[in-house]
């Protein structure tokens, strides 16, 4: 049960990947859009060399569980990747996976400003690990 985890911004995407028992996460890496104009060719070569059983995105909410502007936009991201493959896409809550991210590189006392590809990456990893808790591996195991 593959997964990949996504962490979607308009600068980076941070990509993570479970292993295929649904019990391991890490981070693989991250697109940056300023030198990925289409930012889904790479990773729907990632996509198809990693043959995941489905996709993580994390989508911002506000303090109330309500969708923001950012939230529409990763939902109309996800909406162009649905038209290119085959596996299903799911959403968290992602609220402050980076924040997150951020105090896990300065625990390990790494300059935050310049890891900003290891937060993005580490936000990917615990959208699908949230992910995963919430929802059990087994569901997600092919047959």
């Amino acid at each position: 049960m593959k997964l990949i985890g996504i962490d979607y911004g308009r600068r980076r995407i941070g990509l993570a990947i479970s292993d295929e028992t649904g019990t391991c996460v890490r981070g693989l890496q991250t697109i940056d859009t300023d030198k990925n104009p289409d930012p889904l060719l790479p990773l729907l070569a990632i996509i198809g060399s990693l043959n995941p059983l489905g996709l993580v995105i994390g989508l911002p909410l506000d303090g109330d569980d309500n969708e923001t502007a950012m939230s529409r936009e990763v939902r109309k991201f996800a909406a162009k990747l649905e038209k290119s493959i085959t596996i299903p896409v799911y959403f968290i809550d992602e609220s402050l996976t980076s924040k997150q991210a951020e105090g896990l590189l300065r625990f390990r006392k790494k300059k935050v400003r310049r890891s900003k590809d290891a937060i993005d990456r580490i936000a990917a990893c615990l959208i699908l690990e949230s992910f995963l808790i919430q929802h059990g591996s087994t569901r997600f195991t092919s047959p």
